[in-house]
This record gives C-alpha cells, structure tokens and sequence, in this order.
C-alpha cells in the first residue's frame, strides 16, 4: 500500500490487534456521537415544551382579558364558556408545567450518565494505545543481536577480609 492508498471498507483486517484497534475506535466514535444526539433531542424537546408553555400563557391571558372585558361590559352576562376555558387552559398548563419540570430533570440525569459514560469509555482509549503499542512493537524491526562472548567466567580475588598468608622472616 502505498502513502496514497487508503484503507476502504473492503480491506480485510489484518490481525485480531487490528481488529480490536477498529472495534475500540468505531465503538468509542459511536458511543460519543449517540451521548452528543441524546442531550441534543431532549434539548430540543424541552425547547419545544418551553415553546407550548409560552403560548398557553398567551392564550390564557387572553382569555382572561377577555373574561375581564365582558364582566366589565356587562355583569349579569353569563360568561361560562369563557371560565371553563380558562379553567381548561390552566390545566393545560399545568399539566405542560409538569412535563417541563419531568423533561428538565430527564436531562440532568441524562448528562450526568453521558459524564459517565464518557469517562468509562476512556477505557477504550487506553485499549487503542495498548494495542497502537503492540503493533508498533510488532511490527519494528528487531536490532541485531549482540554475538555473545563465550569467556570463562573471572576467577574471584580474595576478599580483603582474609589476611593474606604473611611471608615468614628470616632469623639471622
């Protein structure tokens, strides 16, 4: 292969290290991409519940400025159908307050588990290193070996603890 030629989705994998090599990266890829997605939904989700919580509280206003109006136009009109939709609408919102206040702690979990997760997952990491270190090992090419010297081993000196043998004098 040359320094032009990419590996394709075709190649076979080499050796089980390439394959774990492949399994750890894809695996940590995928892993991170999904934990990325699910925050980014439930964002969205409690985006779109902020949303639909706005918009009852406009309407409920509405219904109330218009309940207002009418007792201040008239007070022995009935306005019934304006009440029980007000009633309607803040239940409604109620309800949406609840979800709300659901979806925000599904988050914290949520991103308290991705912090997690994440942090597991280094543990891939550290596997694609080893295993970066062992085909690097591998596949280095081994330095000649020294040719070992076949000597007799040294003979020891005598230890200075041992007085040597003391030349005998000569009487004269």
């Amino acid at each position: 292969m040359t320094s032009t030629d990419k590996p394709t989705a075709t190649d076979k994998v080499s050796s089980p290290l390439h394959l774990l090599q492949t399994l750890t990266r894809t695996l940590n890829e995928h892993l991170t991409e999904a934990c990325e997605k699910a925050v980014k939904d439930a964002g969205k989700a409690l985006e779109k519940l902020h949303r639909q919580q706005e918009k009852l509280e406009d309407k409920l206003r509405q219904s109330e400025a218009k309940l207002a109006e009418r007792t201040a136009e008239d007070p022995n009109k009935p306005a019934g159908k304006t009440r029980r939709k007000i009633a309607d609408l803040q239940a409604a919102l109620l309800e949406l307050k609840q979800a709300r206040s659901n979806a925000e702690s599904y988050i914290e979990k949520l991103e308290a588990d991705v912090r997690q997760t994440l942090r597991l997952a280094k543990g891939l990491d550290r596997i694609d290193a080893q295993v970066s270190q062992a085909l690097d090992k591998r596949d280095a090419p081994k330095p000649a070996a020294k040719p070992r010297s076949r000597r007799a081993p040294a003979k020891r000196k005598p230890s200075a603890a041992k007085p040597a043998a003391q030349p005998a004098t000569e009487a004269n």
